[in-house]
């Protein structure tokens, strides 16, 4: 059951990012030039073998920037068409770091599934291994739900009491790190996931990462920064990466964004270092910007 309190965590698989895709590439392809919501409801439906209806799809891709809706029409945005130029690992990587970031604290009661989602992932590479089963599952409700009351309890229409989270809740969030490739979860049995950070990523979402890790330090652009112990975890988080894999990353973004990154002047018994040109959005990546 969805919550009742007015920040919403709940999600299921009617989120999923193959479904957003899904409705994305049916104004990608509409024959007709204008397509309203209902239309645009109505063709996915009739485009889909699952017979399930795309509102909630609709909705996410909206809260990601994905598509404007006026009164008179629903149109991809530049950051969707170029998405949908991308391959597929790519698509769900930036799909995976838009839905990971779009929760702000700074507007805390916008956006919920995405904080859900985010402390999700965090909790499940956190533990670096982990199988989801029945009693994993439990507890980790148990604890998302204790986060959420502690994260929540100043924002105004909050109410602990309200708050619906179960393990259906996390059904979503499984949905999208199933579609992420190199893959985070594999199936052990029929009601067992395994869950394990991933060897590579692409290097969009890396490259975004870093980009990312910078902004929410208030870093400064341009000059040396040292990669450090806890630098290096922010990005293998956001990645869902091995952190033993992080330099063989940087080794392969480096050369590829020269326009963006570059190796650091300095270099020494602190560790390595690296230079960040200019911050790099999801939008950079996919409109027009393509690695060398």
């Amino acid at each position: 059951m969805a919550s009742t309190s007015s920040v919403v965590f709940h999600f299921d698989k009617e989120y999923a990012p193959k479904r957003i895709l899904h409705v994305l590439k049916v104004l990608q392809n509409a024959e007709i030039p204008y397509v309203d919501s209902t239309s645009w409801e109505q063709m996915a439906c009739e485009q889909s073998v699952d017979g399930n209806r795309f509102w909630g799809a609709r909705k996410i891709a909206q809260q990601l920037g994905l598509v404007k809706i006026t009164n008179e029409s629903v149109y991809l945005t530049p950051l969707a068409c170029g998405l949908l130029t991308k391959r597929d690992a790519v698509q769900y990587d930036l799909l995976h770091a838009l839905f990971y970031t779009t929760w702000k604290s700074e507007t805390p009661g916008e956006f919920g599934r995405s904080w859900f989602y985010r402390s999700f992932c965090n909790t499940l590479w956190g533990q670096q291994y982990i199988k989801l089963d029945r009693a994993t599952r439990l507890a980790l409700t148990e604890q998302l739900l204790h986060e959420a009351q502690i994260s929540f309890q100043n924002v105004p229409n909050f109410s602990s009491e309200k708050l619906s989270v179960s393990t259906k809740s996390m059904d979503g969030a499984q949905e999208w790190l199933s579609q992420l490739e190199p893959a985070v979860l594999k199936q052990e049995s029929k009601r067992v996931l395994e869950f394990r950070p991933r060897q590579a990523c692409s290097t969009e979402l890396f490259l975004f990462s870093l980009s990312h890790s910078h902004t929410v330090n208030s870093s400064e652009i341009g000059v040396d920064l040292l990669l450090s112990p806890q630098r290096r975890n922010e990005i293998c988080r956001l990645c869902l990466l091995d952190p033993l894999q992080f330099d063989r990353m940087l080794d392969w973004t480096l050369p590829l964004f020269p326009q963006y990154i570059s190796q650091g002047t300095r270099s020494g018994s602190y560790g390595r270092f690296v230079r960040l040109k200019q911050l790099v959005q999801v939008d950079d990546l996919v409109q027009g910007v393509v690695a060398i």
